[in-house]
């Protein structure tokens, strides 16, 4: 019981040194920027768990950038730039190709390159027909990116 007491006050206090409850019915409630009620509102949030549904629903403040957003973000970006974006993939370069790997975590020149290098060297088994919709590109494109280390190492977030 005194380790979970423990681990439930460490996990408190840390997030209430942030000045900020993060999102939840507590930091809804509760909008004033001091310690303690930073800490009631982590308290609230904790308590009644409406930050975890928050964070999962979208609501309370919450938002959705997270990883199942970028990859909803990633399939409209191909969906509505895909023949352009097929184009630049078999070039290798492009700013939809280099938007895209923005998108997918590659932020520095060096790494957009290697992108794009590796979106030409992969471009048959990323678009392996030409009737290839967008679902199947984004799925063809993450389990290729999967399987390169290196590039994996360059674009984080992919």
């Amino acid at each position: 019981m005194k380790k979970v007491l423990c681990a439930l006050l460490l996990m408190f206090s840390a997030n209430a040194f942030a000045n900020d409850a993060g999102c939840g019915l507590g930091s809804l409630a509760i909008s004033r920027n001091s310690k303690l009620m930073q800490l009631f509102a982590v308290t609230t949030n904790a308590t009644l768990f409406t930050q975890v549904f928050g964070i999962t629903s979208g609501t309370s403040g919450c938002t959705a950038s997270g990883i199942v957003m970028n990859d909803k973000e990633v399939q409209y970006f191909v969906e509505v730039n895909q023949e352009e974006l097929s184009r630049e993939m078999a070039q290798g370069h492009g700013e939809k190709l280099f938007t895209l790997a923005q998108m997918k975590g590659c932020w520095k020149e060096s790494s957009q390159k290697a992108f794009g290098s590796f979106a030409q060297d992969s471009y048959s088994r990323i678009l392996p027909t030409a009737n290839t919709t967008a679902v199947e590109l984004v799925k063809n494109l993450n389990a290729e990116m999967s399987s390169q280390k290196e590039l994996g190492q360059l674009c984080h977030g992919s």
